[in-house]
């Protein structure tokens, strides 16, 4: 039996994990040149239809149009630098959230699947908060989806102020992993009244966390949050199935949004950093809004981050920029300039 206060330390780290963090932050606009947005967090997959499946039909996702057909867009290929590939995406919504997913699929050039551990650097979650986590457990179920979590059941928590929570940890077909958490009372949100699904953010398993706070932090501007101190308190691993490990953890809103991100590092525990390509399912993208696509490619090139795209540079489609990159967590980022840079 957990002592009180040390459960209400538990409930605020889970429910945070959970997406439950993001309402308390002010919006922030970027400084001139850097980060003013975000688009969406896309997943390479090994088959876009099944993935659907996943999202739309078990997670309950919203998706207004069916995966588009395979092409061969050139801009697509130079910016990913996948020659002769062709890709089709399947765009879904988060309800009561801005952050979309993207489910993308290749064909025409080698992949190689990966399927990381939810400690090793690279791996990606997407993280929901529900009204009901019930019915969704029991779609779960059904689905034969991979569940995380100890004994394959959501933890229970108390939170500080009285209320309680349940949060559980999964995997989708490509081993994507996705956080999920009910919170009694429920947050605010714009969701229609008939989704479960409420809200929705993300986080990345980084190799160095001060590493990772100096290129977000002090290259693209984003006001992070103090790193956590190293915590191993077996909830909070169990419900993340791994046990033994501790983490540390910081967080901040994408600036120019309401969308919070998440990166977490481990030690005791064997860790994999992911190397992986863009085509390769289980890779995953973060599309960031950005002011000056040039000014901001050469910023995260001057800090070490490597660019994928075509000749290293942005790719023009109309009167918009692109470029892909890949920090050195494997975290992909579609940097994009919509229009010329506002003056």
């Amino acid at each position: 039996m957990y002592h009180n206060e040390t459960m209400r330390r538990v409930a605020a780290v889970l429910l945070m994990l959970a997406g439950g963090a993001a309402s308390a932050w002010a919006q922030t606009p970027a400084d001139p040149g850097v980060v003013v947005g975000v688009g969406g967090f896309s997943h390479i997959v090994a088959n876009v239809e099944k993935s659907v499946e996943f999202y739309r039909d078990v997670l309950g996702l919203e998706m207004p149009n069916p995966p588009r057909a395979f092409d061969s867009t050139q801009w697509i290929i130079d910016m990913g630098n996948t020659p002769g590939a062709q890709s089709r995406p399947a765009i879904l919504h988060i309800p009561g959230s801005k952050l979309g997913v993207e489910l993308i699929d290749y064909k025409d050039i080698d992949r190689e699947a990966v399927h990381p551990r939810f400690q090793d650097p690279g791996a990606a979650s997407l993280i929901l908060t529900v009204r009901d986590m019930d019915p969704l457990m029991a779609k779960l179920t059904e689905a034969h989806a991979h569940i995380n979590s100890k004994g394959g059941e959501p933890a229970t928590i108390m939170g500080a102020n009285g209320g309680r929570g349940r949060v559980v940890f999964v995997q989708d077909p490509d081993g994507f992993f996705i956080e999920i958490s009910q919170r009694d009372p429920a947050p605010a949100t714009t969701a229609s009244a008939s989704s479960n699904i409420i809200g929705g953010a993300f986080e990345i398993i980084v190799r160095d966390l001060d590493q990772t706070l100096h290129l977000y932090r002090d290259v693209l501007g984003f006001q992070m949050q103090p790193p956590t101190a190293f915590d191993g308190t077996k909830l909070m691993m169990d419900t993340a199935g791994t046990p033994g490990a501790q983490f540390r953890r910081s967080s901040a809103l994408i600036p120019g949004t309401s969308v919070m991100m998440a990166f977490m590092e481990f030690k005791d525990i064997d860790r994999e950093p992911l190397h992986t390509r863009v085509q390769d399912p289980g890779t995953a993208i973060l599309q960031v809004g950005v002011r000056d696509v040039d000014a901001t490619v050469k910023a995260l090139k001057a800090a070490g981050v490597t660019v994928i795209s075509k000749n290293g540079e942005a790719v023009i489609n109309g009167s918009s920029k692109f470029c892909l990159m890949r920090d050195p967590n494997n975290l992909f980022l579609e940097l994009f300039q919509r229009g010329p840079r506002p003056q």
